[in-house]
C-alpha cells in the first residue's frame, strides 16, 4: 500500500497497542491530528504518531491520498504484462467435493490468479477480496464461445446518446419502456418487421450493436457495457480512457483489461477512493453501497463476505 496520512475526525479517538479495545488505551489523539498509516487489519489501522506506533479504529480518520496524480492501473506496465495465471504451487486444484461455487471460484484464481496478486499487492488488498468482487461483480466471464467479449446494449442509453437528434429511425428500429427505461427492449431490422426481444443471448446483443453500430459509431459502443465487470462504455474516460473505441478494443483485444477496468472505477486517477478503503478493510457492505447502491448493500455485500470467506478456505 502507498504512504497515506489519516486526519482525526473524533473529539477524542484512542491509540491502543492492539486492534481491539479490551486494553485501556496508550493515549487519546486529538480532533485534526495527523497520523501516518503503516497497516490496515481489518477495521483498524496501525498508525505512527507523536505518541508512537499502535492502532485507531478506521471509523474515525478521514484518509488523505498523497499521490493523487499516481494514474490508473492500465497504464502500468508491470500489471499489463503481468502473468495472467498464478505460479503452479499456488494454483487450487479441484476436489471431487468442491461445489459449483467452489469450481468457479477455483477456476478464476487458476486463470487470473497472477494478475490478481500483483494488483492485490499493489492496491493493499487480499487477493481473496479482488477474487470475490471480481466473482460478484462480473461472474468471472469475460468472452462468450465466439472470443467476442460479454456486452449487453442498453436501448435507453442509444435513445440518450444518438435517438433524440434522430428520433424516426430510432424508433423503427428500437423500443423501450418509457416509465421504466431499463424494462421492454425491443428490436427489428426493418422498420416494418415483427419486434423482438434480444437479451439473454450474446448473439442477439451483438447483431443488435452491429446494427447500431453502422447508425452511430462511438454512441452504439458507449450505448453497450463490455466485458467481465460490465462497465458502460460511456465511463470510458472514467476508468481513464481518452476514447469509448479505445476502451472498446482493449477490452475487445485482453481479459487484463476488464480485470484493470473494474479496479480503475473502483479506484479513480488517485491512490485511493472511499470504495478501495472499504475493500482494504473489508468492510464489503459499505463498498457495495458505494458500487451497487444503498437499496442493494446487504445483498451484495454479504455475497462478497461469503465468497471471500469460501475462497480463502480453498487456499487453505
Amino acid at each position: 500500500m502507498a504512504s497515506k496520512t489519516g486526519i482525526v475526525t473524533a473529539p477524542r479517538l484512542n491509540l491502543r497497542s492492539t486492534p481491539a479495545t479490551e486494553k485501556p488505551p496508550i493515549a487519546g489523539l486529538a480532533r485534526g491530528t495527523s497520523v501516518e498509516i503503516l497497516e490496515i487489519v481489518r477495521d483498524w489501522y496501525r498508525v505512527r504518531t507523536q505518541h508512537g506506533t499502535g492502532y485507531v479504529h478506521g471509523d474515525y480518520l478521514r484518509l488523505i491520498d498523497d499521490d493523487p496524480a499516481v494514474g490508473f492501473l492500465h497504464e502500468r506496465e508491470a500489471l499489463r504484462t503481468a502473468p495472467l495465471p498464478p505460479a503452479a504451487a499456488e494454483r487450487i486444484s479441484p476436489q471431487p467435493g468442491f461445489s459449483s461455487v467452489e469450481k468457479k471460484l477455483a477456476g478464476s484464481w487458476n486463470r487470473q490468479g497472477g494478475l490478481l496478486t500483483t494488483l492485490s499487492d499493489l492496491l493493499g488488498i487480499d487477493p481473496a477480496v479482488a477474487v470475490a468482487v471480481l466473482y460478484v461483480e462480473s461472474g468471472g466471464r469475460g468472452f462468450g464461445a465466439d472470443s467476442r467479449m460479454i456486452i449487453r446494449f442498453e436501448n435507453h442509453v442509444f435513445w440518450r446518446r444518438w435517438g433524440v437528434s434522430a428520433p424516426e429511425r430510432f424508433h423503427a428500429h428500437f423500443r423501450f419502456n418509457a416509465s421504466k427505461s431499463w424494462q421492454g427492449h425491443g428490436f427489428r431490422a426493418t422498420p416494418d418487421g415483427a419486434w423482438e426481444s434480444f437479451h439473454g443471448k450474446q448473439s442477439g446483443e451483438w447483431r443488435v450493436f452491429e446494427f447500431a453500430r453502422q447508425l452511430a459509431e462511438p454512441e452504439a459502443m458507449q450505448s453497450i457495457s463490455m466485458g467481465g465487470p460490465q462497465i458502460m462504455g460511456f465511463n470510458h474516460s472514467a476508468i481513464g480512457y481518452e476514447s469509448v473505441g479505445e476502451m472498446f478494443d482493449r477490452f475487445q483485444a485482453d481479459i487484463r483489461y476488464h480485470i484493470l477496468g473494474l479496479f480503475d472505477f473502483l479506484k479513480g486517477p488517485g491512490t485511493t477512493s472511499p470504495m478501495l478503503e472499504a475493500l482494504r478493510r473489508e468492510k464489503f457492505e459499505d463498498f457495495a453501497s458505494r458500487y451497487n447502491g444503498p437499496g442493494q448493500a446487504a445483498i451484495y455485500g454479504e455475497r462478497i463476505a461469503t465468497y471471500y470467506e469460501r475462497f480463502r478456505a480453498l487456499r487453505g
